[in-house]
């Protein structure tokens, strides 16, 4: 594997503090941000896969939300297809992503992280029989910090779908799940083409004209 050892950064920061150089201090401790807790591909590594989108960020102001989502939805759908596959990507993230939807707070709307701090430790019993109990209407589907009404996208240039591209390939969501949950109307049933999952693996030779295309 190609990448910077962890600790090599680590030390790389601790040396910046010291010297007070805080333009590199803050670049280096993203960088392990992008490594450690949104793209943490291998142990110990920050490898290549969250220097790129470091370098996407930090050059080019590419949102990372599109990367996010679409490595979380690959790595469910290894899941489900393979029961050993590890769950590996933004661990920390969805955790912090799933106590802000579905612990509900009184009084003024929290952010996520505010709410994590808010809910108190739980073991793995404690976790499947909260999860197990829960219903659709007992889940915070739209985030409480967030002003406005909400807005769904449903289809993407020529796409019927929602075609979601990350470090390790390509994806789609079904919007048709969301505009339900929130309560939209909708005009008949979705067609077998609006619904069909799409994945495509990798970034091989036989993926990049669709790849292009998205």
């Amino acid at each position: 594997m190609v990448g910077i050892p962890r600790q090599s950064l680590e030390e790389r920061v601790e040396a910046l503090a010291d010297q007070g150089e805080w333009t590199s201090f803050i670049d280096i401790l993203a960088l392990l941000v992008f490594g450690i807790v949104l793209f943490p591909n291998v142990d110990r590594l920050v490898d290549l896969v969250a220097i790129d989108a470091f370098l996407a960020y930090h050059h080019s102001k590419e949102s990372l939300i599109i990367a996010v989502l679409a490595d979380a939805y690959d790595t469910f759908d290894l899941k489900c297809k393979k029961s050993s596959a590890r769950i590996v990507c933004c661990t920390l993230a969805l955790y912090v992503w799933l106590v802000s939807h579905i612990f509900r707070y009184e009084g003024r709307p929290v952010c996520p992280l505010q709410g994590h701090r808010m809910c108190a430790e739980k073991g793995k019993a404690n976790w499947e029989e909260l999860l197990a109990g829960m219903i659709g209407a007992s889940v915070n589907w739209l985030p409480q910090w967030k002003e406005g009404g909400a807005r769904v996208l449903c289809s993407c240039g020529g796409f019927p779908n929602i075609p979601l591209m990350g470090t390790r390939g390509c994806i789609n969501y079904n919007p048709i799940l969301a505009i339900r949950q929130l309560g939209y109307p909708m005009k008949g049933a979705p067609s077998e083409e609006i619904i069909a999952p799409f994945v495509a693996w990798g970034f091989s030779e036989g993926n990049i004209k669709m790849l292009q295309r998205i």
